[in-house]
């Protein structure tokens, strides 16, 4: 924190007053338009990114109510946790996953093990489609409703090796050159499966899994790069998730196994 930055968090915590905790919310509100904008593809039909963007803002403000300067920590660090973790418990709140919708969940998970094992490669959507006997526009249409299910799957974690270790699907998309030494030897095993596991994704499902969490591109983005909606965006990741879970289901998490063999 810069001496500029540090008077003024100083001043506010001491006074309280209204214009300076409008300038701190007016300093990180990148923060909560960069957030609602990644968690979007995490949500049905019945959240908008404005939605998104409100419960960030709650949390937000509730960073700067407990944040204590006197501990040295970087704020941006402590608010993204509070801002995203108000935008998760918004969708879970509002954004439930109906019974129904887990069913079809299931159904499309174990379409995609009979069609795996039939063929020894990852199905395409249209395949699945017929799996199921049911249109590729129903199929897309239990895919848009599925973003919550997603909320404790791979963009939470995949996997943990450890008392702290977690692996996020970013990093194994990252470049290994900034990872440590420790680290790289500790999710070696585990990172090899998981870049197997994308390797067998189909071309645009694999782009949209590299833009979205290594290039960190929001939907809109996303789209723009492809030539196609934000809608067909989120459908793309949540097919690609889909088939990704069911790559890592059956594989051994256990640290023995993360460990360099």
């Amino acid at each position: 924190m810069n001496a500029d930055d540090k008077k003024l968090w100083e001043l506010y915590k001491k006074t309280d007053r209204r214009e300076l905790l409008e300038k701190i919310v007016e300093k990180y509100l990148n923060i909560v338009h960069y957030l609602a904008h990644k968690l979007v593809v995490y949500t049905s039909n019945s959240l908008t990114r404005d939605d998104l963007y409100s419960a960030g803002i709650i949390g937000l403000l509730e960073a700067i109510k407990r944040f204590d300067i006197e501990k040295g920590l970087e704020f941006q660090t402590y608010a993204t946790i509070r801002i995203r973790g108000a935008i998760i418990d918004e969708i879970r709140r509002i954004d439930w996953v109906p019974r129904s919708v887990r069913q079809k969940s299931k159904k499309i998970d174990a379409a995609i093990h009979a069609l795996f094992n039939k063929t020894g490669r990852m199905p395409s959507d249209y395949e699945i489609a017929e799996e199921l006997e049911i249109s590729i526009e129903e199929y897309y249409k239990i895919t848009d409703n599925l973003g919550p299910l997603f909320l404790s799957s791979l963009d939470a974690s995949i996997a943990s090796g450890g008392d702290s270790e977690i692996l996020k699907i970013r990093d194994i998309v990252q470049d290994e050159s900034e990872e440590s030494f420790g680290s790289l030897m500790m999710h070696k095993k585990l990172r090899k499966q998981i870049i197997k596991a994308i390797g067998q994704l189909p071309d645009k499902e694999k782009l949209v899994i590299s833009l979205y969490y290594y290039e960190e591109l929001n939907l809109k983005e996303i789209g723009m790069v492809l030539g196609v909606s934000e809608s067909r965006v989120s459908q793309i990741h949540s097919s690609a998730i889909l088939k990704l879970r069911h790559s890592l289901q059956n594989f051994d998490y256990s640290a023995d196994e993360i460990t360099l063999s």
